[in-house]
């Protein structure tokens, strides 16, 4: 009797070791995909980031825009519509850029054009002024030997006792009168003219009594006009002599009138012969 209760209780009444091996295949093979990842980490895709001066340009669109088809839900795909929409706006951003790039060339060709403009004009406008001093300086030459006439009171009389003064006694009429002074301001003559209209007028001092006798040389004078009687008045004087050299002074010729009264060329206001 004791030996069978013995017997009972060393066999096991199920077996227990088929168990254990089942727990422990169950706990070292864990269910396929619940395996952590092992290794480091996948790195993520560089962002597309804006350029520094926070324009967007057709490459970063292009990029950014590939960057959203390769990432998007494949449970949840773009729409055809959104895809055409944005292909859309590609196509604008690609003919915005054409065209900016065609306006800074056409400005670029704007700016090269009006520096030639400018070039030009300034190149011109020496070649001007070249050949107004040439004329310029041979009309000069083409004075010498005649009588030039300018603003001033100079009267330039010869050996033989002739020159010529120019006055102008505007609105002015009556009696003249000729006063002559010579380089120390002192009067060493007088003529008096006879009746005087309003105007230009030249005279000869040759065809004047001058007593004393004129001696050669370089006077200034005075013309005065009086009517009735009445004061004298002065009246608007020329220097007038013949004009006996020319030289060139800063690129202008000046004319020699007399024997040392210079006078730029473009002061005369007559020429005679």
């Amino acid at each position: 009797m004791i030996t069978a209760v013995r017997s009972m209780f060393s066999t096991p009444a199920y077996n227990t070791t088929a168990n254990e091996e089942t727990d422990k295949q169950q706990t070292q093979s864990p269910v396929p995909g619940a395996e952590p990842p092992k290794g480091p980490a996948e790195p993520s895709a560089p962002r597309t980031s804006l350029p520094t001066n926070g324009t967007m340009g057709r490459d970063e669109f292009l990029k950014m825009l590939v960057a959203q088809l390769k990432n998007q839900d494949p449970l949840n795909p773009m729409d055809g519509k959104d895809m055409a929409a944005q292909l859309a706006q590609f196509s604008t951003v690609e003919q915005l850029i054409a065209m900016n790039k065609t306006m800074d060339e056409t400005k670029a060709a704007q700016a090269a054009m009006t520096d030639a403009i400018e070039s030009l004009e300034e190149t011109q406008n020496e070649r001007a002024d070249e050949l107004a001093q040439l004329i310029e300086g041979q009309m000069a030459m083409a004075t010498v030997g005649k009588v030039g006439v300018t603003p001033g009171n100079n009267a330039f009389v010869d050996k033989d006792g002739n020159g010529e003064i120019f006055i102008d006694t505007a609105g002015r009429s009556g009696t003249g009168r000729i006063v002559m002074t010579n380089d120390k301001g002192e009067t060493v003559g007088m003529a008096i003219v006879g009746d005087i209209k309003a105007g230009q007028h030249s005279f000869k001092l040759g065809d004047y009594v001058w007593d004393p006798k004129l001696e050669p040389g370089t006077y200034t004078y005075k013309f005065q006009v009086a009517k009735d009687g009445g004061p004298w008045s002065e009246t608007t004087t020329y220097t007038a002599g013949r004009i006996t050299g020319m030289r060139y002074q800063d690129g202008n010729p000046i004319l020699t009138i007399g024997d040392k009264v210079s006078v730029p060329m473009s002061r005369l206001t007559q020429i005679r012969a």
